[in-house]
C-alpha cells in the first residue's frame, strides 16, 4: 500500500467528491490489516467510498477484497449522585425521566443511547442513584 499520508488523501478526495462531511486523520498498520481515524462514525456508504478510493490508491485490483468495519466495542457512562426518588418523593425516577433528561442536554446533542438507561439505588440507606447508559 501507499504511505499513510496518500491514503488519507485519497479516501478524503473520494470523501469530499460524495459531499461527504466524513473525513480521515490517519491511517496506522494494525493487526493484519490498517486502522483509519475518522471524525465521524462512517455510514455503510461511506465505508464503500473509503474501500473504493483504498483500491485506486493501493493500485488493487478490482478483484481484491477489501472490507472496512467499524469497531464492535461498547462504551456506556455512569452518572454519579443523581437523586433516587423523583419530583414525588413516593416514586423512584424513572427511565423515561433519564431519557428526557438526556435529550434535553446540550452535552449529550447528537448521543445516541444504546439501550434503556438503568437505574440503581446507590446504597440501601442512600437517597442517590447510579445510572448507567450504554452508548
Amino acid at each position: 500500500m501507499a504511505n499513510a499520508a496518500t491514503a488519507v488523501e485519497s479516501c478524503n478526495r473520494g470523501l469530499v467528491e460524495a459531499h461527504s462531511k466524513l473525513r480521515v486523520e490517519s491511517v496506522r498498520k494494525a493487526w493484519d490489516g490498517i486502522s483509519m481515524f475518522t471524525n465521524f462514525v462512517a455510514s455503510a456508504a461511506k465505508l464503500e467510498v473509503i474501500k473504493q478510493w483504498l483500491k485506486k490508491v493501493a493500485g488493487l485490483a478490482a478483484s481484491t477484497v477489501v472490507e472496512p468495519h467499524l469497531p464492535q466495542s461498547k462504551s456506556f457512562l455512569k452518572i454519579l449522585g443523581v437523586p433516587y426518588w423523583g419530583n414525588n418523593s413516593l416514586l423512584p425516577i424513572t427511565q423515561a425521566q433519564v431519557e428526557s433528561v438526556i435529550a434535553n442536554t446540550p452535552i449529550f446533542e447528537g448521543v445516541v443511547l444504546a439501550s434503556r438507561p438503568c437505574i440503581m439505588k446507590a446504597s440501601l440507606s442512600s437517597d442517590m442513584s447510579v445510572i448507567w447508559i450504554d452508548i
